[in-house]
């Protein structure tokens, strides 16, 4: 009597879910991520570049300078990220070591990621702005929260998360370094259409250093670092000194990483 085969014996034709990336879920993870924490933002930023200035309700004009909502949405989207998509702390860079060696270690990588975050700005900088003034300074803890802001949160939803998703789909440098473009520019338009030229340079030296770290603190100090550099809760000699020591820093780093590179071929 012919019994068929066993159960299992088409179990490697099934689809392994466990193995098949849920690039959907993923992606929806990133998108909604994004949005609840700089939909608004990029708004605000797309009307005062058409415009050239903030027409929003008051509450959402007292809420940008601080953007608090985006540290709760980072945290919420990590974690889901973690215990729902599988992805590892190594995977979202948050582990304690960069994943191969890099010159000078973190602190390396860090400079470099400062220096390419400099360049950025100051190519920027060549092109016009649509010279929005806001009304008034903001005081020096409302700056430190914007600037812890932009490091923690801009850091692990706009560059840990989607870096995460796209390295498990094995995307190529030049994909990943497109959506990371993308998703920086849109809230950055207020600088004026020379916020692409800022966000491709800057994305680019963070694909540099991220493909061989994928360590996202040395990120978050950069980026603290370059706004903590225009902020007033720091005195400027402190600022300046920090600035240049980033800036030296870089310029070793990639100095090395060039020689580094010469002798392997």
């Amino acid at each position: 009597m012919f019994s068929g085969p066993p159960p299992d014996a088409y179990a490697s034709c099934r689809p392994d879910r466990a193995r098949t990336p849920s690039a959907a879920r993923d992606w929806c993870l990133v998108a909604a991520g994004f949005l609840l924490a700089f939909g608004l933002t990029s708004a605000v930023a797309v009307q005062i570049l058409l415009t050239g200035h903030i027409d929003l309700p008051e509450w959402a004009v007292r809420y940008l300078p601080g953007m608090k909502a985006g540290f709760v949405v980072a945290a919420a989207a990590l974690l889901p990220a973690h215990r729902w998509l599988g992805y590892s702390a190594r995977e979202l860079g948050l582990a304690a070591r960069p994943r191969r060696s890099f010159p000078y270690g973190a602190a390396g990588a860090a400079a470099v990621a400062y220096l390419g975050m400099w360049i950025g700005f100051e190519v920027m900088r060549l092109f016009p702005s649509p010279g929005f003034a806001p009304d008034g300074r903001t005081g020096a803890g409302e700056q430190l929260v914007a600037n812890l802001h932009g490091a923690l949160v801009e850091e692990a939803l706009l560059l840990a998360l989607p870096m995460a998703v796209m390295t498990r789909l094995r995307w190529s440098w030049q994909a990943q370094l497109a959506v990371l473009t993308v998703l920086r520019v849109p809230f950055h338009l207020y600088y004026g259409y020379g916020a692409l030229a800022l966000c491709v340079i800057w994305m680019a030296g963070y694909v540099l250093v991220y493909r061989r770290t994928r360590l996202v603190w040395p990120f978050m100090l950069a980026h603290f670092v370059y706004n903590s550099a225009h902020a007033d809760y720091l005195p400027p000699a402190l600022r300046l000194l920090l600035g240049l020591a980033f800036w030296i820093g870089g310029v070793a780093t990639l100095v090395r990483i060039v020689r580094f590179v010469r002798a392997a071929q």
